[in-house]
C-alpha cells in the first residue's frame, strides 16, 4: 500500500482503457514489464495478445461508450487483484472535419468517446478508492488528453470540445475530493505521438463544399497530419509511456502537476497561447474591470 513517503511498488494495480495500441499498447507493456499488475482493456481483446497471460495480468473487454461494460471491466479487476491503485483512461479518436459538414451521429459519438466514457470511469475509480481499497491507499486518475486540450487547430472542432470538457471536468472534480482520501489527478496532454491516431484512429467526415479549398488553413492541417514524413518527427510512444510511468510511480517524491505535457513542440504552442491570453488580458484590462464597479470578490480556489 503506498504512502506519502514510498513510491508505488509492484503490488500497484493499473487499470488502462484503450490498451489495443498506441500509447495504452505502450503503456501497458511498460507496466508488465516492471513487474506491476496490469489490467489491460480493449473493445477487442484479442488485440491484447501481446502481453503474455499470467498472474499480474487481466485482459478484459471494454468499450467506453458502454456503462455496463466499464462496471463489468471494473468489477473483474477488483474481483482478481482486490483494490486498484491507477486508473487511466486512453481509449479515444480524433474526428476531423468541417463542422457544418460533421454529422450530429459522428460529433456525439466522438464526445460519448472522449468525454463521457472517462467520466464513467473515473466516477467508477473514485468510489473503488474510497471504498474498495484500503482506507488511505487512495489512488490516481489518469486522463489521456492532448495538447488539443488547451489549444485549437481548424477541422477538429468535436475534438477539441472533447477535450476540453474533459479538463475542466477533471480540474473541477480534483478540488471536489476529500484531502484525506489521497486521490490524485493528472492531466495528459500530448503533442503529436506516433501511433495509429493519425491512421485507423483517425475518421476524417467527407469535406464541406463551402470550405474545401485547397490552401484553407485545414486543408494544410489534412497535409500535415497525413504525411508520413510529418509524423516520423512525432512523439515516440514509448518513451512517452516510460515518461508517464515514472511520473506516477514517483509521485510520492515529487507530486504530480496537473498538467504534464508530452512531446517538444507542445511547450512553444501552449507557452504561445498563454502569452498572448495575457496580452488580450492587459489589452482589454479597463472593460474588464468596468464591470465591477464595487471591486467584484475573489475566490481562492
Amino acid at each position: 500500500m503506498p504512502s506519502s513517503t514510498q513510491k508505488l511498488d509492484t503490488n500497484a494495480v493499473w487499470f488502462v482503457t484503450g490498451c489495443s495500441s498506441g500509447i495504452g499498447k505502450s503503456l501497458a507493456t511498460k507496466i508488465y514489464n516492471a513487474g506491476h499488475r496490469i489490467v489491460a482493456t480493449a473493445r477487442d481483446v484479442t488485440s491484447l495478445s501481446y502481453l503474455p497471460d499470467g498472474p499480474t495480468v487481466l485482459k478484459l473487454h471494454l468499450d467506453v461508450t458502454r456503462q455496463e461494460t466499464i462496471t463489468k471491466a471494473i468489477a473483474d479487476a477488483v474481483d482478481k487483484f482486490h483494490g486498484i491503485d491507477v486508473f487511466i483512461n486512453n481509449a479515444g479518436y480524433s474526428l476531423m472535419g468541417d463542422t457544418e459538414g460533421i454529422t450530429d451521429a459522428d460529433a456525439r459519438h466522438q464526445i460519448e468517446t472522449n468525454f463521457w466514457g472517462p467520466v464513467h470511469v473515473t466516477r467508477e475509480a473514485l468510489r473503488v478508492f474510497r471504498e474498495v481499497n484500503a482506507p488511505g491507499r487512495g489512488g490516481t486518475v489518469i486522463q489521456i488528453s492532448s495538447m488539443g486540450g488547451w489549444i485549437t487547430v481548424p477541422g477538429h472542432s468535436f475534438y477539441h470540445a472533447s477535450k476540453f470538457a474533459l479538463e475542466g471536468f477533471t480540474e473541477s472534480i480534483s478540488k471536489e475530493v476529500n484531502p484525506s482520501w489521497n486521490i490524485h489527478f493528472l492531466l495528459v496532454s500530448p503533442g503529436g505521438v506516433r501511433t495509429n491516431f493519425a491512421g485507423s484512429s483517425l475518421k476524417q467526415s467527407p469535406r464541406h463544399p463551402a470550405y474545401d479549398d485547397p490552401n484553407s488553413s485545414f486543408s494544410q492541417i489534412i497535409k500535415y497530419v497525413t504525411n508520413p514524413d510529418s509524423q516520423s518527427t512525432w512523439s515516440d510512444p514509448d518513451i512517452c509511456a516510460q515518461v508517464l510511468f515514472e511520473a506516477v510511480v514517483g509521485q510520492y517524491e515529487r507530486p504530480l502537476p496537473m498538467r504534464l505535457l508530452l512531446g517538444a513542440e507542445s511547450i512553444p504552442l501552449i507557452k504561445d497561447d498563454i502569452e498572448r491570453t495575457l496580452r488580450d488580458i492587459d489589452a482589454w484590462e479597463k472593460e474588464t474591470v468596468r464591470c465591477s464597479p464595487n471591486g467584484g470578490a475573489v475566490l481562492d480556489m
